[in-house]
């Protein structure tokens, strides 16, 4: 820049203009420095600002950038969402062979009807439920004697029914539930 009582340097693009004529206090506007001021941000003074400048001068649009966040938060959304319906749906599986084997339970506890449609699918149920390691007939604890089966049904599916609950918590929990 020039100050006011010296005379103006030539620009390096007008070679003909050589005026040296200035009557105002400020400095002439040349075309190099018209060029510089549109070209040249100024320091942004803060984070906010430096952020927008970037963004003015980057080479994509930021409209871009916008459209990217909110497509993958779209996606990132989707993907959450099926995953707490898949640990739902899992812990609700285990939770209701959880319920049949304490039915169960309750239902050899009180000696109830085997001949009764309802309380032999109930039994049928809670048979599937223990998976063979825990049967109330060759389960991990067998009892003999006086009152076995009740407690053949008590130990191993009351075992059994808090091994669902606890797969079905893990499960609920890994997938996001």
């Amino acid at each position: 820049m020039t100050s006011p009582t010296t005379p103006a340097a030539p620009s390096p693009d007008t070679s003909t203009d050589t005026s040296t004529d200035v009557t105002t206090d400020a400095p002439a506007p040349t075309a190099q420095t018209a060029q510089t001021a549109q070209t040249a941000p100024t320091a942004p003074q803060d984070r906010a600002s430096a952020r927008a400048v970037a963004a003015l001068s980057s080479s994509r649009s930021p409209g871009v950038r916008v459209g990217a966040r909110r497509t993958a938060s779209t996606v990132g959304a989707g993907v959450r969402h099926l995953r707490r319906l898949l640990g739902t749906l899992a812990w609700t599986a285990c939770l209701l062979a959880a319920a049949a084997l304490l039915l169960g339970t309750l239902l050899v506890a009180v000696q109830a009807n085997t001949r009764n449609a309802l309380v032999a699918a109930v039994l049928h149920a809670a048979d599937w439920a223990d998976l063979g390691v825990f049967s109330r007939d060759a389960g991990i604890k067998h009892f003999t004697g006086g009152g076995s089966a009740v407690k053949n049904a008590l130990v191993n599916w009351g075992v059994g029914a808090v091994a669902w609950l606890a797969v079905g918590r893990v499960a609920r929990r890994v997938l996001g539930g």
